[in-house]
């Protein structure tokens, strides 16, 4: 089950493209993550609100974005070159983009793990097909598109519109820079986050069962909250430095 989630959450999270996108969305989607592996389904809501410069992004479980940060929330600003990962309710920790390749780095070395330097070779002519079918989704007209597995019996159903476009900025140079190096099978998240499309729903199968779903449950334009994209005054700000020390205490 963790490993769909996972995958499900590295496909929303991990790539974009650097440069603005035309027609940026502004507004909050509202996700909810289904595991179907067990009688009793998990679930986990994922809410992103977008405005013109920032993401932000949060769940209704912890996620550990990597060791020495769990968060329930993260905010990514391209108008500061920096990510805000909240930590507690009035703490989080602000780290540049910078910094998060330093600290993979040395994670990296500190766990003895080497720099696999993966980079994107994804067969796409055989593993992802355009399947003509389209649907509707709270308005939006969604195509389908199937990503199949190394695994004969599993495959991912993948619905995009093309209707809603976002800037990823940061998101793009730390998956580039950082993200790609922590996986170790090359994913192809530009089929997912790219200028020209944005997912809606994502459903994973297994000898013809659907063991997960991602679906949009909500799209809001105009009554959304814009200040989710804000840091409240009340809110104690940590920097680079603090994160380290918080890790190494955390690994004695």
């Amino acid at each position: 089950m963790k490993s769909y989630i996972y995958f499900s959450l590295v496909i929303l999270f991990s790539l974009a493209i650097i440069q603005p996108a035309y027609s940026q969305f502004e507004g909050q989607v509202e996700y909810l993550i289904l595991s179907e592996e067990t009688s009793q389904p998990e679930r986990t809501n994922l809410n992103m609100t977008f405005t013109k410069d920032r993401i932000f992004v949060e769940s209704s479980s912890s996620l550990e974005v990597m060791s020495g940060i769990s968060t329930n929330g993260i905010l990514i600003r391209n108008d500061h070159q920096d990510f805000i990962f909240n930590t507690g309710e009035n703490e989080a920790f602000k780290i540049a983009k910078y910094d998060i390749d330093r600290l993979a780095d040395l994670m990296n070395r500190v766990s003895g793990k080497s720099d696999n330097g993966n980079s994107s070779n994804f067969d796409w002519e055989n593993r992802v097909v355009e399947t003509g079918n389209s649907k509707e989704l709270h308005g939006y007209t969604i195509n389908e598109f199937v990503l199949q597995s190394d695994e004969e019996n599993k495959s991912v159903s993948i619905w995009l519109t093309d209707q809603i476009k976002v800037d990823w900025g940061l998101l793009y140079e730390a998956w580039q820079t950082t993200g790609r190096k922590q996986v170790e099978e090359d994913v192809p998240v530009e089929l997912i986050m790219n200028q020209n499309s944005f997912p809606l729903l994502i459903e994973g199968f297994e000898d013809d069962k659907r063991v997960f779903k991602v679906e949009a449950a909500a799209i809001n334009q105009r009554t959304f909250d814009r200040s989710k994209t804000e840091i409240s005054p009340d809110v104690e700000l940590l920097g680079f430095s603090d994160l380290m020390m918080n890790m190494f205490r955390q690994r004695r």
